[in-house]
């Protein structure tokens, strides 16, 4: 487990760290969507995932950890690297 549990505020940061970039985000009121959902039909189905994103996803690993100590596991940093090809 990547002891650095980052929040999704601190996997934007890394990101931006990664990519060099200075990476912006917003945190749009519900209501917006909710609002927004009768005319924009993809900004309404998102409506369905908004639970999800209402607070931080903390991934807890230690079963898995225990279970395969020899498994590596990928900090934050290295999979974000990877993934934006940095």
């Amino acid at each position: 487990m990547d002891p650095d549990r980052l929040t999704y505020a601190g996997i934007t940061e890394v990101a931006g760290e990664v990519t060099g970039r200075r990476l912006r985000y917003t945190v749009l009121p519900e209501a917006l969507f909710r609002i927004g959902g009768r005319f924009v039909g993809q900004l309404g189905e998102v409506q369905e995932l908004l639970p999800r994103y209402r607070g931080d996803n903390i991934f807890d690993t230690t079963k898995f950890t225990t279970r395969f100590p020899d498994f590596r596991v990928t900090s934050y940093r290295e999979g974000i690297t990877e993934i934006l090809g940095a």
